[in-house]
């Protein structure tokens, strides 16, 4: 049996968004024509149905609006890493992305609490952006 991959494998059009978690920013796409932020990778504007779409580096700041808990090893990858917290986050630019949130505990983490983008390397090398509560000073 092969070795699991742990992320999906990019593809020309996904590129950029793996490419800026290499670099430590989360990258998505902008419509150019109404400054609507678009994920997933989409082709069309949601909101004006324009077609040129840019990538920009988002604030990677965002607010938790719901999480879960992970107990069961459903993949090699989740392995040594139980429970691992699955989150919906609202990000500032006004998106809601499916992640996971690190650095905390699961009883601690509460809808409402202010995060922000961390990055996670995986054995293959590749980076997934994951979400940290953001530190109070």
């Amino acid at each position: 049996m092969s070795e699991p991959t742990w992320i999906p494998e990019p593809t020309e059009a996904s590129r950029p968004f793996f490419q800026g978690a290499k670099e430590g920013k989360l990258r998505l796409q902008v419509c150019t024509a109404c400054e609507t932020w678009a994920y997933p990778l989409t082709a069309i504007c949601s909101n004006c149905g324009a077609t040129e779409l840019t990538w920009r580096d988002a604030t990677g700041r965002g607010t938790v609006y719901a999480h879960g808990r992970l107990m069961r090893q459903y993949h090699p990858r989740h392995q040594d890493r139980l429970p691992l917290i699955l989150a919906q986050i609202d990000i500032d630019e006004g998106l809601r992305l499916n992640t996971n949130v690190v650095d905390v505990d699961p009883a601690v983490l509460k809808v409402g609490d202010r995060v922000q983008v961390a990055f996670e390397q995986f054995p293959d090398g590749g980076v997934l952006p994951v979400f940290k509560p953001v530190e109070v000073s």
